[in-house]
């Protein structure tokens, strides 16, 4: 009787494989924010960018000479740095722009020259009606942790009898906070990876 019962989970197993969603992390976040549909804050007429590069180079032009053209003594810093210091504020953009100690001189005003431009180049984003993949994450993070959280949640938990996340060495946190917020404990969640197959430990990608 149970080896019986075992192989006709099994075969149940096997009929419903092909039903299985399978997705990337992203595709994964644009399925389950349609599935929140008003209870979601986002724009339905804004479209997915995938290289906001052009941008940014622009926001970051654009800042360096509103700040600096009139310098008598000149900018701080060149353009180089000016273009590095905004990758690195946007491609983190939930990393805390903070310092450690108290800075004063050119380390404050690099500090406060990638918050411009990480501020400046939302301000884009909204005027033109784009998103980016970060953006998508942080949308519906916030929304799973927001009011009115439970009902979100558990619409979303109603979706699925079980998560399997493969590549989770490569999870960062906003990824990690969102499969916590809607799953863990709630619906069986695998998580599969490897950390010696890590590649994104710089955007904070870390199995411990």
């Amino acid at each position: 009787e149970d080896r019986q019962s075992r192989l006709g989970n099994l075969r149940r197993a096997i009929a419903g494989l092909d039903a299985a969603s399978i997705m990337t992390i992203h595709q994964f976040c644009h399925a389950m924010l349609d599935e929140l549909g008003v209870l979601a804050e986002q724009d339905p007429q804004a479209t997915l960018a995938e290289d906001l590069s052009l941008t940014v180079d622009q926001v970051v032009e654009d800042l360096f000479l509103a700040r600096y053209a009139r310098n008598v003594q000149g900018p701080p810093f060149d353009l180089a740095t000016a273009r590095r210091l905004a990758r690195a504020a946007v491609e983190l953009p939930d990393a805390p722009l903070v310092p450690s100690l108290e800075l004063t001189g050119r380390l404050a005003e690099r500090l406060e020259f990638a918050a411009a431009v990480r501020t400046e180049l939302a301000a884009r984003k909204r005027r033109m009606g784009l998103y980016s993949f970060d953006d998508q994450l942080l949308r519906l993070r916030d929304a799973l942790t927001g009011d009115e959280a439970d009902t979100r949640l558990a619409r979303l938990r109603s979706r699925c009898t079980v998560v399997l996340v493969d590549e989770f060495q490569d999870t960062d946190p906003v990824q990690w906070q969102i499969l916590r917020a809607a799953f863990d404990g709630h619906v069986p969640l695998v998580l599969i990876g490897d950390p010696k197959q890590s590649i994104y430990a710089f955007r904070g990608a870390d199995v411990s």
